[in-house]
């Protein structure tokens, strides 16, 4: 099988020509819509499939000009992937996000003045003076970033007629398209008034209810930073949360997702954040402004669901851009799961150069900084406690992976298993699945110059255990130079059933499945 071919590969160090990698990487802005896809001879697509899952990613780094080439892979303008599926059938659709800044861009046939992650691939391309003030302008009104990628959110009503779904990202508002037809509906953001300062791209649904738990960055009226929590119910929709708490937090930090319990939200602010005084001096690349400090800790703070008190504590400096989970085994224990990375990575990991020149032989090495860990938080004594989960089917993937996703009815609860992409010098890529109940459990599916990237688990219907149902990615053959539709079993990663896609889709950071939207075709 490919798992075990897997294990006697990783045994040594792997060799290989990263075949079709770059293919993979290539733009594509093309749009279609509700493409029927044809699955392989043998596959066998659970006849309860059903809803549309969105995928949002980069889609478009350049415009035609030599100039101004985007440097970063998340810097790329996001297009829409979506999946309609009705048992065995599939419509396939994809569609750019058009925001002001990418219409811009496309009508003067070079990326037009807007705040990017990283500098440009030729740095002498940078902003001139007057292009800097024009951003400074556009920070006023909230347009200097609308590039609203890498996810997907609905907010609203469950359904399609009244539901709000959005593309989000760390910056705040978001931009709300048609789920039906990928069209751009229009960008929401705050007040001027309101003096919001970032926002986080993982919102999190409330256990037992259809609310979504977000938080915001937010100035006082001495410039002093604050956080806001806030609580978005169906009536409400996005633009009239339910603020939850404020506090004001000892340092201010760099925070792309959190978790929730049943009764608490858990915030780690790490020891990394944006100097926005640096902002016009960097030429408004935020990586450049980012600053990791030594000697600091990682503030944790806990937020009563019901009462919005909120408690502090610390524990040692570390970094993560992903929650998985967390739980509670008592009322004083908290269980706080996530994939945690070197900081380092944050500003240069996904450069075009480093990621489009993967090494021809990877000696499949374990870097500590990158695991998956547990805090075991007393909310009593204010102790907290990390472990990395042992690895014992000795394979660096399960141990060194990111994008962690979890049977959705298990959120908040106590549970056993979290799947993940593993990148080991970025195109070794493995889909893996973690026992954190028994490590010796552990798989994972693993095919030479086979790419792959975040997935979904879809529960099977009154399913018998966690981990009954499918796990969907979309993956790119390279001999193929082909992208595919992959359905894997959520019990023990046998494939399940391909799919061939009759455009590409480039590497994508994050999608959402949403049950609602369901089309008879």
């Amino acid at each position: 099988t490919t798992i075990g071919l897997a294990l006697t590969i990783l045994a040594s160090s792997v060799s290989a020509d990263n075949v079709g990698w770059v293919d993979y990487l290539s733009e594509n802005n093309v749009e279609f819509h509700d493409l029927p896809l044809t699955w392989q001879s043998g596959s066998k697509v659970p006849s309860w499939l059903s809803g549309t899952y969105v995928r949002n990613g980069p889609g478009q780094h350049t415009f035609g000009s030599e100039r101004r080439h985007l440097n970063n892979w998340l810097d790329g303008f996001p297009k829409l992937h979506s999946f309609k599926f009705n048992g065995g059938k599939v419509l396939f659709s994809g569609k750019m996000l058009e925001s002001k800044n990418y219409m811009d861009s496309v009508a003067a046939g070079e990326l037009t003045p807007q705040i990017t992650l990283n500098q440009f691939v030729n740095p002498a391309d940078d902003w001139d003076m007057f292009e800097k003030f024009e951003i400074f302008y556009k920070m006023t009104d909230g347009t200097a970033y609308d590039n609203y990628n890498p996810m997907i959110w609905r907010f609203g009503e469950k359904n399609i007629e009244n539901g709000i779904y959005m593309a989000v990202t760390d910056n705040p508002g978001g931009m709300q398209f048609n789920i039906t037809d990928l069209s751009t509906k229009g960008i929401h953001l705050p007040s001027k008034l309101d003096l919001v300062t970032t926002g986080c791209a993982h919102p999190i649904r409330e256990p037992g209810t259809d609310n979504s738990i977000n938080y915001q960055t937010r100035l006082d009226l001495t410039g002093n930073s604050y956080i806001e929590v806030n609580r978005f119910t169906p009536e409400g929709g996005f633009d009239n949360p339910e603020p939850l708490t404020t506090f004001y937090p000892v340092k201010t930090a760099m925070v792309h997702s959190f978790s929730i319990t049943e009764d608490y939200l858990v915030f780690f602010f790490y020891p990394i954040d944006v100097n926005p005084m640096e902002m016009f001096s960097s030429n408004f690349h935020i990586f450049e402004a980012v600053h990791w400090t030594d000697g600091l800790d990682t503030d944790i703070y806990i937020v009563g669901l019901k009462d919005g008190k909120v408690q502090h504590l610390t524990t040692e400096a570390m970094y993560s851009l992903h929650h998985a989970n967390a739980y509670q085994t008592s009322k004083d224990e908290i269980v706080v799961d996530m994939c945690e990375q070197g900081h380092y990575a944050l500003k240069d990991y996904l450069i075009r150069e480093k990621l489009f020149n993967p090494p021809e032989t990877s000696n499949m090495e374990y870097i500590p900084d990158y695991a998956f860990a547990r805090h075991k938080i007393n909310l009593a004594t204010g102790e907290t406690k990390k472990t990395v989960f042992i690895n014992k089917i000795n394979s660096v993937f399960v141990n060194m992976f990111d994008y962690p996703m979890i049977n959705e009815q298990y959120r908040g609860r106590e549970y056993c298993y979290v799947y993940g992409t593993s990148m080991v010098d970025y195109s070794r890529t493995a889909i893996i699945k973690k026992n954190l109940c028994n490590p010796t459990e552990d798989k994972f599916w693993y095919k030479e110059n086979h790419y792959l990237s975040e997935i979904w688990f879809f529960p099977t219907p009154e399913g018998k255990s966690e981990d009954d149902g499918v796990i969907m990615t979309i993956a790119f053959d390279g001999e193929k130079k082909q992208s595919y539709l992959l359905l894997l079993d959520g019990f023990n990663l046998e494939t399940v059933a391909i799919a061939y896609l009759p455009y590409n889709v480039p590497w994508t950071a994050h999608g959402m499945h949403f049950p609602e939207a369901q089309y008879d075709f």
